[in-house]
């Protein structure tokens, strides 16, 4: 996953983590499994809320790290800005003696943890006592010699989990046209969409004018959003009937056409005058869910909402999310995203 990139300490783990995300975690725990020496699989979730149990949390962590076999320890970083408990050496605190014990009996020991805050880093595991956690600046991470080398192979990441996309400064008539070639649409049928959308996905250069609109249209009609969708996946899936697998991420696809349509979306976004923008949005985080990316996934549902209240489909997606769902080929590491360097 490394892509031979090697890791000398703490500050270079913790620097591939962001680039093997996308974003800088926020109040997050960041597993990355480890395979004699090598990194592995990479597993983000939020922070433990109040209903969930250390043991409860534990057995949750463990079941989806069981996921990567050739696992022979785990590390840990601790994204959070909760100071926990004045006793306490750290926060969190039993929730991450929970997760040494259920790891230990699993064979995949914590190897080594670190907390970040959004002022410094130090080790997790210490005990607090004779300065054997010091704290270091977060500059120590970017400036870490693993971060250059993956900045120099092109690797980049957003600050913040989301995107922010800027408001709709196009055409007054857009949204005219637009419903417009829904009306016709709704008459052609899925076809004449899913011939749009497999032109787009590949095609090179901007999308013309008049494709946009057919495009934002397309996205407006459940079937033949659901049916895009699918197709970005698997582009023989002409029918969203049956497709439960895919769409919670059992299905590994073709990372590329997924990269591919993620642009297409940004480009349609920017295109698109507000109340169209909500099944891009949502095209987006649900793809952000299969590469395993849920702090993108969940604010892209929540920009869709905000968009289009309401809008179904990216509240669906916002409870599989809820539930602690993590889709199977993310945990796999030879199924899993592998952002480009």
């Amino acid at each position: 996953m490394t892509d031979s990139v090697r890791a000398t300490g703490p500050a270079d783990v913790l620097s591939f983590i962001p680039h093997a995300l996308g974003s800088v975690p926020r109040e997050s725990f960041v597993f990355i499994t480890v395979n004699n020496g090598r990194l592995g699989a990479t597993l983000r979730l939020d922070v433990p809320v109040a209903a969930a149990t250390p043991a409860m949390y534990a057995r949750i962590v463990a079941g989806h790290l069981a996921a990567d076999p050739a696992a022979t320890s785990v590390l840990l970083a601790v994204y959070t800005d909760q100071t926990g408990a004045p006793e306490l050496a750290r926060p969190f605190h039993e929730h991450i003696e929970a997760l040494i014990e259920v790891l230990d009996e699993a064979g995949t020991p914590l190897k080594d943890g670190w907390l970040v805050t959004s002022s410094h880093w130090q080790n997790l595991l210490c005990d607090g006592q004779d300065d054997c956690c010091p704290a270091y600046p977060l500059e120590s991470i970017t400036d870490s010699a693993l971060n250059a080398e993956m900045v120099y192979r092109g690797s980049t990441y957003n600050q913040d989990p989301g995107a922010t996309y800027t408001p709709y400064t196009g055409p007054a008539e857009t949204e005219e046209n637009i419903i417009a070639a829904i009306a016709t649409q709704m008459i052609t049928g899925t076809e004449h969409a899913e011939a749009l959308w497999a032109k787009a996905l590949t095609s090179n250069g901007p999308i013309p004018e008049q494709d946009r609109i057919e495009l934002l249209a397309t996205l407006q009609i459940p079937t033949a959003r659901d049916m895009v969708l699918c197709t970005i996946i698997d582009p023989d899936l002409k029918t969203a009937d049956g497709a439960e697998d895919l769409l919670i991420g059992k299905v590994a696809p073709d990372w590329n056409r997924v990269d591919k349509a993620q642009e297409r979306a940004r480009e349609l976004i920017n295109a698109g005058p507000t109340g169209y923008r909500a099944p891009l949005l949502t095209l987006i985080g649900w793809t952000d869910f299969l590469k395993g990316r849920a702090s993108s996934a969940s604010n892209h549902f929540t920009q869709a909402s905000n968009d289009s209240p309401g809008f179904r489909l990216a509240e669906l997606l916002t409870g599989v999310m809820n539930l602690g769902t993590v889709a199977e080929i993310a945990k796999n590491p030879a199924t899993a995203y592998k952002p480009k360097h």
